[in-house]
């Protein structure tokens, strides 16, 4: 056999050796690959009743707190330092995902936390409590190998993992680094958002008069707007309701920042009433009160509500 088919059929069973590897890494049951994964999260993490995320030695902190029955988020800057409303679900997944956590490990002793970004004043801290007791404290360190991958430690523990999930960018970190977190993707910014299905009764007030009112009777839909009475179809109120729900808010702001009253929004629906404040913000927006916060929505949105009906 010449040298030249020799170099030929060995470079052919290294090929072949190595795609059966990769074949048979790929068929292998999910509870191995489980298995070689450490757990690192434990069931009672999802009971926390507020979350703490911050960079390094830093004081201002992210803060999600579940209070007065629903979950709310301060933001680290002075500027963000009051209770906006906090996307609920997103918080719940994050516990969940957390109180599940896995991991590789991938070293162990204080001498590798700076190359994987994981000493105290480099990591993105994220703690967790219940009724001020805490339950778990992650420092987080730079991605990892592959985007859904970063490098965690447990907090006053020395080993490593690389774990199957980015933690930066759950907080709006897009870059390899630990980074100060974002408010921004915790906040629910849903003012209103109605199921035509649902609604009994809309009234529409602006500097004192009523603009409309729209009703849900036995007989139908009747609508009061201009000094006239007159009934609409189902399908009509269900369009035009489409035009402006679920009513979305540009950002939650101060409540201080609310002004002197313009308009009002009253909606009644099968489970319970919403009354929606308004007042001038400037040329192009409006400040929308709902309960306890306040939220800027575009001039555009008003000047909807004004020729809904």
């Amino acid at each position: 056999m010449s040298p030249r088919n020799l170099v030929f059929l060995l470079g052919l069973l290294v090929i072949l050796t190595v795609m059966y590897l990769v074949v048979q890494r790929a068929e292998r049951p999910e509870g191995m690959r489980e298995a070689l994964l450490t757990r690192l999260g434990h069931r009672d993490w999802k009971d926390a009743d507020e979350i703490r995320a911050w960079l390094g030695n830093s004081t201002r902190k992210l803060v999600i707190r579940f209070s007065g029955g629903r979950w709310e988020v301060w933001g680290p800057s002075r500027r963000e330092n009051f209770p906006h409303p906090a996307r609920e679900a997103l918080v719940e997944r994050l516990l969940s995902d957390l109180s599940s956590l896995s991991g590789e490990e991938r070293a162990s002793g204080k001498d590798y936390e700076a190359r994987f970004d994981l000493t105290p004043e480099s990591a993105l801290h994220i703690a967790g409590f219940r009724q001020g007791r805490e339950l778990f404290h992650l420092l987080v360190g730079k991605r990892g190998p592959y985007w859904e991958s970063c490098f965690v430690r447990l907090h006053g523990r020395e080993e490593i993992y690389l774990i199957p999930e980015n933690l930066l960018a759950r907080f709006e970190i897009w870059s390899d680094k630990p980074a100060a977190p974002s408010i921004d993707p915790w906040v629910d910014k849903t003012v209103l958002s109605l199921d035509p299905g649902n609604l009994r009764k809309m009234a529409f007030f602006w500097r004192g008069s009523p603009l409309f009112l729209l009703k849900r009777e036995k007989k139908g839909w009747t609508l009061e707007a201009g000094g006239k009475k007159r009934v609409l179809s189902g399908e009509e109120v269900t369009r035009r309701l489409r035009r402006i729900f679920p009513l979305l808010a540009e950002e939650v702001v101060s409540p201080q920042k609310f002004g002197t009253e313009e308009g009002i929004l009253e909606v009644e629906t099968e489970t319970r009433p919403w009354r929606l404040l308004f007042s001038r913000g400037g040329r192009e927006f409006y400040y929308v009160k709902k309960g306890s916060y306040v939220y800027r929505v575009r001039a555009e949105v008003v000047r909807k509500l004004k020729r809904l009906f």
